[in-house]
């Protein structure tokens, strides 16, 4: 098979999508084959629905959120779906592309996640719109100009959705009427990977946190948005303009009270309260996924980690799938499941990192890790079909 390579030069490959950049080459890189093995099991896919047109080469945080009994799904042209969590039936369907704002904009736009909170779904919008939805219906209840790009999941605290803008400002807006609570001032970086981190909230949703364009995570009071506390995890590292990017766009995770937060051109950190457990150098833009006993995180190279989450010791590393754009990682079971641009799942036996199962789900490729509820994933791909599906059991060596 032939290898593929890849330039850098502001493009989108990696996910590298920056905001605003001047030209800039570094090495080419060689982008891995496709790994042949024989698969240990099969995926069992449940069921698949379409809700839109996908998302299109376009970066996106798009994921289904997912109930008890339904999933919630958006696609970028404005479709905002409920479906039967059993079977994928549509129960409703909205179309946000009706409204005023977006008649003489490409689409909606829709980019910021997918949430739910006081029988609510609540979606954001590259065009600076915040909607929120009847949860039982699907009507549109209010919506909400930001003014400015949404691309990460809204949050739902007490009596107000938080947002978090490409500008780096939060903006608290009121849930039951739709309007501005408070926002926080911008901290714009010109140069920086397109989107922001999602909002992680503590102390009962007392603390928001979340990380930014400069390299820190801060610390911010949700009733008011004041600052509490900000820290660096990543620095610029000198010389091209991708080398002086340092994002923190991976969502902050707290583990029984302590910290676990990543940074481009960073560090993998840990923390219990003011203080460093341990710090790991390791790259990455992308969620940190964990087992309680171990955290597993994607580089900038598409390399799976599994790191011991007491000690900091890499236990494995999975190097197979090299800048094949891969996804942060979710557990399944006893499995760490990743997907790539060309549209493979692939199972990774969580114990040593080797690749015991892969399935190609969508050719037009992967771009975010599958939702685990209740013992289903369901995976949302390109294109804009959601997928859920379950493990078949493994092969008898017989």
């Amino acid at each position: 098979m032939l290898r593929k390579t890849l330039r850098l030069a502001c493009v989108t490959g990696l996910a590298l999508m920056i905001q605003s950049c001047s030209w800039f080459e570094k090495d080419v890189y060689v982008i891995a084959d496709v790994p042949e093995i024989e698969n240990a099991f099969e995926m069992n896919v449940i069921w698949s629905t379409s809700v839109g047109d996908g998302v299109d080469r376009y970066f996106s945080s798009l994921a289904p959120a997912v109930s008890e009994e339904r999933v919630f799904a958006a696609s970028r042209d404005g479709r905002v779906a409920a479906l039967d969590r059993k079977n994928g039936d549509k129960i409703w369907v909205t179309d946000l592309d009706d409204e005023e704002e977006n008649d003489r904009r490409r689409s909606p736009r829709i980019s910021g996640g997918v949430s739910l909170g006081f029988d609510k779904v609540f979606v954001g919008s590259e065009n600076g719109y915040l909607y929120a939805l009847d949860r039982g219906e699907g009507g549109l209840l209010w919506k909400f100009n930001a003014g400015e790009e949404i691309m990460s999941s809204p949050v739902s605290l007490a009596d107000r959705v938080i947002v978090y803008t490409t500008s780096g400002r939060l903006i608290a807006v009121n849930d039951e009427t739709g309007e501005e609570m408070w926002r926080t001032s911008d901290e714009y970086n010109d140069l920086s990977l397109r989107g922001t981190s999602n909002i992680a909230a503590v102390d009962g949703g007392k603390v928001l946190i979340y990380g930014t364009a400069q390299g820190k995570l801060n610390m911010v009071d949700s009733s008011n948005g004041a600052l509490i506390n900000s820290f660096i995890i990543s620095l610029p590292k000198g010389g091209s303009s991708i080398d002086n990017i340092a994002n923190v766009l991976a969502t902050p995770m707290f583990l029984d009270g302590e910290l676990v937060a990543v940074g481009y051109h960073g560090s993998l950190l840990h923390m219990a309260g003011a203080e460093n457990v341990w710090k790991k150098d390791l790259s990455s833009y992308r969620d940190v996924a964990n087992d309680y006993s171990d955290l597993f995180v994607t580089d900038e190279k598409g390399h799976v980690h599994s790191i011991s989450r007491g000690t900091g010791e890499e236990r494995w590393v999975n190097s197979e799938l090299s800048y094949r754009d891969v996804t942060a990682p979710a557990v399944y079971n006893s499995h760490i499941l990743v997907g790539d641009m060309d549209g493979y799942l692939y199972w990774l036996d969580s114990a040593t990192g080797r690749i015991a199962s892969m399935k190609r789900i969508d050719s037009d490729g992967l771009y975010i890790p599958p939702v685990i509820y209740d013992g289903v994933g369901y995976l949302q791909t390109r294109s804009g079909d959601i997928v859920a599906f379950t493990q078949r059991e493994e092969k008898s060596e017989d």
